[in-house]
């Protein structure tokens, strides 16, 4: 009997003892809650990947195979300074690089939204090769290029529109319209795979990615290529579109590239960042999906690209326009 007392007394914890135990409790669980708060409240762009982990490094070896495939001895995407916050499905990064700092002539660059669409991939790469090369091109404003928004697409077996998941990116935003018509419209016209919505918008890390990129860099313009269509389309502030429609008009005549007005879709890009936003966003199709013609693309549209670029608009979205007398004088 004393040794059950022995050992029961031993063992007792002391009022005092308890007053600090849960003291010491207390100060873990606000710990605990602020970093809660810190992760739901801060800027995602906190929480980066480290862009020189054996992680990334195996990424870039994986695309530099592609790239030599293909033929695109002439890209350097070692060199570029990337960032990257989110992966894919497939763990793939979604990367972008940052040029120069003005937030008010900021202009993002999207490549690869479609993973079998080849040269847009080559386009958007070369351009960040040739920006970084020139640091004279985004001394005073913001240049964001996101070379391949579907890596999983372009680094499948066979090379696919869709993501890993089966979902067309540019049928995924959240428009407003995305509900009522989005799984709708691909239904009537004959539920094409390679145009599947998903069954909720901004469901994909491609989505949430192209939208964090908006919310962050606020950009005047945005320029996603694409391919084989062979033309120009445009979205944005239809309080300038004459503004604009002259200004591409020109632009279309120089290069000898069609200028169409193709509409947009539910969960488009064109629809979320041009229609809804009011960003000049115009989307280049380029002729062919053939990884051969990369190169050839590259040196055709590089003037327009740059010219783009130099565009001076004034205001921020959704109250945005373009600089009058450059519209009309076409200067770069």
């Amino acid at each position: 009997m004393k040794g059950y007392k022995l050992l029961f007394t031993t063992f007792r914890i002391k009022k005092p003892q308890i007053h600090m135990l849960k003291s010491k409790i207390n100060v873990v669980s606000c710990c605990l809650f602020f970093f809660l708060l810190l992760a739901l409240f801060l800027p995602y762009r906190v929480f980066a990947y480290d862009s020189s982990s054996g992680d990334f490094k195996k990424y870039l070896i994986a695309l530099d195979g592609q790239f030599t495939g293909y033929g695109w001895k002439d890209l350097h995407p070692e060199k570029i300074p990337w960032e990257y916050y989110r992966t894919t499905k497939n763990r793939n990064p979604l990367m972008f690089a940052i040029f120069g700092n003005n937030p008010k002539h900021c202009t993002l660059f999207l490549g690869g939204v479609h993973g079998d669409e080849l040269p847009t991939v080559y386009l958007m790469f070369k351009l960040a090769d040739y920006i970084n090369e020139n640091p004279a091109l985004f001394k005073d404003k913001c240049i964001v290029i996101a070379p391949i928004v579907n890596p999983d697409g372009f680094l499948s077996a066979k090379q696919t529109r869709i993501n890993a998941s089966g979902i067309d990116i540019n049928r995924n935003f959240p428009t407003r319209d995305w509900t009522a018509k989005a799984f709708r419209q691909w239904t009537a016209k004959g539920k094409n795979r390679r145009y599947y919505p998903g069954t909720k918008p901004a469901s994909e890390q491609e989505t949430l990615f192209q939208m964090a990129l908006i919310k962050r860099f606020k950009p005047q313009k945005i320029l996603s290529a694409h391919s084989p269509l062979n033309f120009f389309d445009y979205d944005g502030p239809s309080s300038d579109l004459n503004s604009f429609e002259k200004w591409m008009e020109q632009i279309c005549k120089e290069i000898n590239h069609p200028l169409k007005k193709f509409g947009y879709y539910p969960g488009s890009l064109g629809n979320y960042a041009g229609h809804e936003r009011n960003i000049f966003t115009l989307t280049l199709e380029l002729p062919s999906s053939d990884s051969g013609q990369g190169k050839k693309y590259f040196e055709k549209f590089q003037p327009s690209i740059l010219k783009f670029i130099n565009l001076p608009v004034v205001g921020s979205p959704p109250n945005i326009r373009i600089i009058n007398n450059y519209a009309s004088t076409g200067n770069q």
